[in-house]
């Protein structure tokens, strides 16, 4: 078996055009678990017959933002990655990209490593790839082939085999221009039990450069150390606008509870984490295991959170108590809207809005914060249910309130609506998205309007009604707009609001 030397290539999912020249408003990074994953397994399999990189061009740019403002994303790119290739010498390059907005880069950097290795295999994998397939395998000339659907196995068979290019055609979950020509579906192969994925090896990556994506503003970024844990893969739902189905399919499978803690243990004491992101798209799948996690992660002495947000309806005085002993200061509920008529015919969320305030007060019971996750912008929601949205917002009185413009991702049921309908363009994955602007247009839905809506909730609930300032929260009030005026230093409200708080 011959020695295989693997570059993953982390394209941007970013970019100035959407956030603007100040770093400062960049969004968060996520540390790139899945390709973590990836290299995990692989050793495990062929041990030290695999080497692997990881460049985050997300990283790369922050770094050229911090020093000038001119820069040419093309030129630098093209700049990193020759850069790396030359001193790397891969021989299987992975474009690994998560979201939408990625795939106006992933051409323009195939072609860049197609000109500087000619004979590399340049393969792509992730969220965006996985559910669009057919897109990018059309639009991108330079990329070789597709992974549907989780990469372990899919990959460790393609490092494994003789014939690579062979095994690129004849396997179920690889597509090629070829098999797209011939009518072949691509198919996810999944690893069933997660515990036969190794630990990942961090050293791959620089931590520090993946630290600011928790919610809870009181701790500075000098008090934390943040890493993400995925616990279980998969999701029994089907929301509109989400995409996991695509890569993970609707059976939820899960590392087992001793697996879990085992891994927080090593990145507790061997790498200094002080917060947990649990990764989970529904952590609470199986009740009586999550609440195990949680009694476990009591004795470690962390912080936890939940960036995707937590089930309403799972929540209960006993895992209220287990959240706030296991150091969930704070957490993000996702309620995505105030209409049960959006929810339930719309959304497809199983969720009665009626229970939201009391789920809030037993968490506040117990000393979390709650934010909340809101969606608005989708087709066939109309004004009146953006007000019972609003309504709900400021009768319950969230910590903070994430609004968001609905996002037709690849992948998701909303994307297939907005298409079948004609109510995007056939190009946008091509333009610049991202969660502040609306680029659907259908019945209910004005883009602009649900711009200006979306700044005006937020406006509204989180400084004008702020819970914490109108509660006499002070301290906490003043953590919260510190956090805004810091990134965003003309942000009127945000001074003002801070102002009363002092």
């Amino acid at each position: 078996m011959c020695y295989e030397r693997l570059l993953f290539v982390i394209p941007p999912y970013f970019s100035t055009d959407d956030y603007g020249l100040r770093s400062a408003v960049l969004p968060p990074f996520t540390i790139p678990y899945g390709v973590l994953s990836l290299d995990a397994y692989l050793k495990k399999i062929f041990k030290n017959k695999v080497e692997v990189s990881i460049i985050d061009l997300n990283i790369s740019l922050r770094e050229a933002l911090a020093l000038t403002h001119a820069i040419d994303l093309n030129e630098l790119f093209k700049r990193l990655l020759t850069m790396r290739l030359k001193e790397f010498n891969p021989t299987i390059i992975g474009v690994s990209a998560l979201f939408n907005t990625s795939f106006r880069y992933i051409e323009d950097l195939a072609k860049t490593i197609k000109t500087e290795c000619s004979e590399c295999l340049i393969i792509a994998g992730g969220g965006l790839p996985s559910a669009a397939y057919r897109e990018v395998l059309e639009h991108c000339p330079s990329i070789d082939a597709i992974c549907k659907g989780e990469g372990e196995i899919p990959l460790a068979e393609l490092v494994g085999a003789r014939n690579k290019l062979e095994l690129l055609e004849s396997h179920v979950s690889w597509l090629t221009r070829k098999g797209l020509s011939t009518g072949k579906i691509p198919d996810k192969t999944f690893v069933e039990n997660l515990d036969e994925i190794p630990m990942l090896d961090y050293s791959l990556i620089k931590l520090d450069d993946y630290n600011s994506r928790s919610i809870d503003k009181r701790f500075s970024s000098y008090e934390k150390r943040e890493m993400s844990i995925h616990t279980s893969r998969g999701c029994p739902f089907s929301c509109i606008f989400c995409s996991n189905p695509a890569l993970h399919g609707n059976k939820v499978r899960s590392a087992s509870v001793e697996r879990v803690i085992n891994e927080v243990r090593v990145m507790k004491v061997q790498h200094g984490m002080t917060v947990l992101l649990i990764e989970d798209d529904h952590f609470f799948f199986d009740k009586k295991r999550a609440k195990h996690i949680l009694k476990e992660l009591s004795f470690l002495n962390i912080r936890i959170e939940f960036p995707n947000g937590v089930a309403v309806y799972s929540i209960d005085e006993e895992v209220a108590a287990l959240l706030a002993a296991a150091g969930a200061s704070t957490v993000a509920l996702a309620v995505e809207s105030g209409s049960d008529y959006v929810l339930k015919c719309i959304i497809g969320k199983p969720l009665n809005t009626k229970m939201v305030k009391g789920k809030v007060e037993m968490l506040r019971r117990h000393g979390v914060q709650c934010h909340v996750f809101i969606v608005i912008g989708l087709p066939g929601e109309m004004p009146e249910h953006r007000k019972e949205t609003l309504d709900l917002l400021l009768d319950v009185g969230f910590d903070w309130a994430h609004v968001f413009c609905a996002v037709p991702i690849f992948g998701s049921r909303l994307y297939d609506i907005c298409i079948e309908n004609d109510y995007i363009k056939q190009t946008s994955f091509m333009e610049h998205v991202n969660t502040t602007k609306c680029v659907i247009t259908a019945p209910g839905v004005n883009p602009d309007e649900i711009e200006k809506t979306a700044y005006e909730i937020n406006l509204n609930v989180n400084f004008v009604n702020n819970h914490n300032l109108i509660s006499g929260n002070y301290s906490t009030a003043i953590k919260y707009f510190e956090n805004v005026t810091l990134k965003y230093p003309e942000h009127a409200f945000g001074h003002f609001f801070l102002g009363k708080a002092f």
